[in-house]
């Protein structure tokens, strides 16, 4: 995995996350500058990879960010059944699964979150 470029501050991402990526930028809150992040950086290299799994650069990222959306706007009237359209996502799915184990990547199959796209998380 292509080493990633990490910015803290304070406006990205909204509060309640640590951390997101965009393209090959983590965002990292201002507030845990000063506190441990390696799983948190797992979980977000994990998406680097599915990005990947599209393509390398701007294309395998934004086919990543529609799929993204697209499943969280399907999964939203989930709610109503007591799930969370969020921990429901495909990609946070594997992502969250798989953010402690820091060997993961080297292991990972392409596109192995596709296995999760019926799941749904409360």
């Amino acid at each position: 995995m292509k080493n990633m470029k990490i910015i803290y501050n304070k406006f990205i991402p909204f509060k309640g996350f640590k951390a997101i990526t965009l393209f090959n930028i983590i965002f990292v809150r201002k507030e845990y500058e000063n506190t441990p992040m390696k799983r948190t950086y797992n979980h977000e290299s994990i998406h680097q990879a599915q990005a990947y799994d599209f393509g390398i650069g701007f294309f395998g990222y934004f086919l990543f960010y529609i799929l993204y959306l697209i499943e969280w706007l399907l999964k939203i009237p989930c709610v109503l059944f007591k799930y969370k359209p969020y921990y429901s996502i495909s990609f946070e799915i594997e992502a969250l699964d798989n953010d402690t184990n820091y060997n993961y990547l080297a292991t990972r199959k392409r596109f192995c979150w596709i296995k999760n796209i019926f799941k749904f998380r409360r």
